[in-house]
């Protein structure tokens, strides 16, 4: 099964943030995708296992952010770490940036900041469906491009 996973790859790798009782985290994730055009939603699979499913489920939101390829060491960091024992944003230097409720990550092409909605139950992982409330773009980037209505795609 391993095999069929990596037929897929590579995809590209976003770092998710989330935020519960002031406490906040950032992971790295390749399942990440859009789902609808109106409403804006997005998915982001995530392993109950993980830090960030307790932090994302409990607070009811999360963050997409897009890394450029100069990011590369950060998003090693955030896909290698634990927020239960680390803190990623120091430990990769990264800035947080406020969202409405959770951190965005200034040094990131952009942003999509989003309420979830609802929650589904796929194997061993939980796809979270959140709907934006709040897009950034902060810089153009390869693979990164503005559609006239304003919102991102990749």
């Amino acid at each position: 099964m391993e095999r069929l996973y990596r037929m897929l790859y590579p995809m590209r790798v976003c770092l998710i943030t989330s935020r519960h009782e002031g406490k906040d985290n950032v992971m790295a994730a390749s399942w990440v995708f859009p789902i609808s055009m109106d409403p804006p939603l997005f998915g982001v699979s995530v392993s109950p296992k993980r830090h960030s499913y307790r932090m994302i489920k409990e607070g009811n939101a999360f963050g997409i952010n897009l890394p450029g390829s100069d990011m590369e060491k950060a998003v090693t960091i955030c896909g290698t770490k634990s927020g239960r024992d680390a803190d990623k944003f120091l430990e990769a230097g990264l800035t947080k940036e406020e969202g409405a409720r959770v951190p965005l990550i200034r040094e990131c092409m952009a942003s999509i900041e989003c309420e979830v909605v609802s929650e589904i139950e796929a194997g061993d992982h939980t796809v979270f469906v959140g709907k934006a409330v709040k897009i950034v773009k902060r810089k153009e980037g390869e693979g990164l491009y503005q559609s006239a209505d304003g919102f991102v795609s990749v």
